[in-house]
């Protein structure tokens, strides 16, 4: 006899999203950071959250992205059971690197392996939507459909996620200043509008961009991330940019940017040997002017959101 798991532990990417070239519209997600979450069938029904180590989180279910995420999907399974969720965090909210949509997909993830309910993905997108609308007050999916399907992902104006083929050639550098940027105060700097041009150019670089990893030209994608509406205005807020975007680019990075809406920044290499430097040269930059950082050397990772371990 098959038994539901009564028990599982699951795993989900951190991601960086716009990627320069699709503002709110493209994203991938990262091999590394990532975080997990447990989750747990109890005879009280409900969801019923629990703060990991070194995570304080509010506990309350319609004000946590997790416990929202878990407890829309519960119900539309019809609430067979009830769950213990223990959330811990290691993507830090307000990073620019995903924080609430990794808790969102992976609370997904995990009561559809705890009811088998053998959901698709994009079936388990709209759930996971619910709960990032918590954290960000709309359902924006660049950094949800990444989390919950990896890869790189492409979302048009109507909400339909296009997989895109990963550059595999790509190694990434993401910098995480420890300091946080509100994704209100970083959309509050840009414009409402922007010259014609402007919008011309920037559509015909997506354009170039997608046409370049349908057909692997890798490195010509990287050299298509440019970024026309977003970074200029945006730069003001991110901690020592320039001398970043200098160190970066003369250690050998072929593009970069802000990773969503800051403080991160990814930057694009063409080989392990290449990012290592530029790695070392924004830890340079960090440490010159004494400010506290994370530093990523990774790639985009081909799987989202997954459970790594149950039990029954």
């Amino acid at each position: 006899m098959n038994h539901a798991p009564t028990f599982c532990r699951v795993w989900a990417p951190a991601t960086v999203a716009n990627l320069n070239v699709g503002f709110d519209a493209l994203g991938c997600a990262l091999k590394a950071p990532g975080e997990f979450m447990e989750f747990r069938r109890v005879s009280q029904p409900g969801v019923h959250l629990v703060n990991g180590p070194n995570t304080e989180l509010p506990l309350e279910v319609e004000a946590n992205v997790a416990g929202k995420a878990a407890a829309s999907l519960l119900h539309a399974l019809g609430n067979p059971f009830g769950v213990e969720v223990t959330v811990t965090k290691s993507i830090l909210p307000g990073s620019g690197i995903g924080s609430s949509a990794a808790s969102a997909v992976a609370a997904v993830v995990g009561i559809d392996a705890l009811a088998q309910a053998g959901m698709r993905r994009d079936e388990l997108l709209p759930f996971a939507l619910d709960g990032e609308a918590v954290a960000s007050g709309a359902r924006h999916t660049d950094n949800v459909a990444p989390a919950l399907m990896g890869g790189m992902t492409l979302i048009d104006p109507q909400g339909k996620v296009c997989p895109l083929p990963v550059p595999t050639s790509w190694h990434l550098v993401v910098l995480h200043p420890q300091v946080v940027i509100k994704t209100a105060a970083s959309r509050a700097v840009l414009p409402s509008q922007v010259p014609l041009s402007d919008a011309v150019n920037q559509a015909a670089w997506l354009g170039r961009f997608v046409h370049d990893v349908h057909s692997g030209n890798e490195l010509e994608a990287m050299y298509a991330l440019e970024d026309l509406l977003v970074g200029a205005h945006r730069g003001a807020l991110m901690p020592h940019w320039d001398a970043c975007q200098t160190a970066a680019k003369e250690a050998g990075a072929r593009a970069g940017g802000i990773s969503g809406s800051g403080p991160s920044s990814f930057w694009v290499c063409r080989s392990a040997e290449e990012a290592s430097l530029v790695g070392r040269a924004l830890q340079g930059v960090m440490s010159a002017q004494g400010m506290d950082h994370h530093l990523h050397v990774t790639a985009i990772s081909s799987q989202g959101a997954h459970v790594v371990s149950q039990s029954h």
